[in-house]
C-alpha cells in the first residue's frame, strides 16, 4: 500500500492505493481540516497524533507527500512543512519508505502516457468516480499515490 499526502494552510489530504500502476486499487481517501486557534506547539503535537493514527491503521509500504516551495509564510511553515517534517520523522521510526513529489513531476509521462493526455483525467478512468471529497487537489494527491506503485 502507498498513502499520498498533500499538505495545505487549511487541511492534509491522504489517498491509499493498493494494487499496480495499471489497475490500482483506492483503499482510502480523506481530508482532515487542520485544527483552528492552535498555538504552533499545539499543532505539531496534532500533526504526530493524526498521522500516527493513519500509518498505523493503514500500515503502508511507502509515504509521498507533494513538496512545494512558494509563497512561504509563517503560517504555511507550521501549517504544510511542520506536516511534511512529522510525517518523515514517523516514517523514519516506522521504517516506511518516504519521498516527496514536486508538483511539476506529475506528467503523463510518468505513466507511460502521450504528452497530451490529462492526468486528471486518467486518474478518473482509473479509479471512477468517488464520493466527496474528490475534486482536482485530492485526485492529483491519488496520482501522486499511483507514482510509487
Amino acid at each position: 500500500m502507498t498513502i499520498a499526502f498533500t499538505f495545505t494552510t487549511n487541511d492534509f489530504e491522504y489517498v491509499a492505493l493498493e494494487g499496480t500502476m495499471d489497475q490500482p486499487i483506492l483503499h482510502t481517501k480523506g481530508k482532515i481540516v487542520l485544527p483552528a486557534n492552535y498555538t504552533v506547539p499545539q499543532t505539531v503535537e496534532w500533526f504526530e497524533n493524526e498521522l500516527e493514527l493513519l500509518l498505523n491503521n493503514l500500515q503502508p509500504n511507502t509515504v509521498n507527500y507533494r513538496l512545494t516551495i512558494n509563497n512561504v509564510t509563517n503560517n504555511y511553515v507550521s501549517s504544510v512543512y511542520y506536516g511534511q517534517a512529522i510525517l518523515n520523522l514517523l516514517c523514519q521510526k516506522k521504517g516506511i519508505e518516504i519521498f516527496h513529489v514536486a508538483p511539476a513531476s506529475i506528467k503523463p509521462g510518468k505513466f507511460n502516457l502521450p504528452k497530451e493526455t490529462n492526468v486528471i483525467n486518467y486518474i478518473e478512468g482509473l479509479l471512477g468516480n468517488q464520493s466527496a471529497p474528490w475534486d482536482k487537489s485530492i485526485k492529483t494527491t491519488a496520482l501522486m499515490a499511483l507514482m510509487t506503485r
